[in-house]
């Protein structure tokens, strides 16, 4: 991010004509979006405050920048005025954001002799504090259920192999429910706190570790996501073989939810 003293554009609210005129007389850029180095998006914000008084002088910065604006291909995404809340920084009467088509686009912009001229004339007279930063846009990273989940699976798989939950268990919501088929643990428990009682407890069962040796199917439908696989271990001693499904349900970047079903190989455990 780029942050540069001073603005270019915001302020008092704009008429429907000044927002028809600078967002709908756009010309095709004059940069490409695949020149200059850096590709994507790159929006510029504004805030700031105009001098008492200053608001011709304004009014003539803002349409000798139309013209400019249309040739480097700027988009006028928002205007507004700042609200004061206790939740937030300073209410600044202006703000806009612009989107160029690429960094390029938007240095160019900044930098052109014409601009430095409006910005000399009209600019720096109208404001009394400006604000601007350059930001690189992009769209944000949203992982599918499935992603989410194969890599809770991960961690679930070191778990049971060597004991070590720790991984997993910070994957889990707070309100994390599971539900396990028999013995000790058999039916439904909510929270996270219980879920690090239940893990470790597996791991003490199966003290030698119990290792997935093969996972047979990934199968994903909305947020639930199924994991059938094959372990193998020692259980209390004893020699003991399993084929398990598990399904994992995400909450957003967390797993909130855990459902086991066993299908053993052998006769079943004894005892919890």
């Amino acid at each position: 991010m780029m942050t540069i003293s001073s603005s270019i554009f915001g302020g008092a609210p704009l008429g429907l004509a000044t927002l028809l005129a600078l967002a709908g007389l756009l010309l095709p850029p004059l940069v490409a979006a695949d020149e200059g180095g850096d590709e994507g998006p790159v929006l510029l914000v504004i805030q700031g405050r105009l001098q008492a008084g200053a608001e011709g002088i304004y009014q003539q910065y803002l349409a000798g920048t139309q013209p400019l604006m249309a040739e480097y291909g700027a988009t006028i995404l928002m205007v507004g005025s700042g609200l004061d809340s206790e939740h937030a920084g300073e209410a600044w009467p202006i703000n806009a954001v612009l989107e160029f088509p690429n960094r390029a686009a938007a240095e160019g912009f900044l930098g052109d002799p014409r601009y430095l001229e409006l910005k000399k004339e009209y600019r720096d007279r109208a404001y009394e504090t400006l604000n601007l930063t350059l930001v690189a846009g992009r769209a944000p990273i949203v992982r599918t259920p499935k992603q989410v989940a194969e890599e809770a699976f991960e961690h679930f798989r070191h778990g049971l192999a060597t004991g070590e939950w720790q991984g997993f268990l910070a994957r889990l919501s707070d309100d994390f429910t599971f539900r396990f088929p028999f013995g000790r643990w058999q039916g439904t428990h909510q929270g996270r706190d219980k879920a690090a009682e239940f893990f470790p407890y597996v791991s003490e069962t199966f003290a030698g570790g119990l290792i997935i040796e093969s996972v047979e199917a990934v199968t994903a439908e909305e947020n639930r996501v199924v994991f059938e696989f094959h372990d193998r271990g020692k259980l209390r001693g004893q020699p003991y073989e399993n084929r398990v499904a598990i399904a994992l349900e995400v909450c957003g970047e967390q797993v909130c939810g855990y459902r086991e079903y066993f299908g053993l190989v052998g006769p079943p455990p004894s005892g919890d």
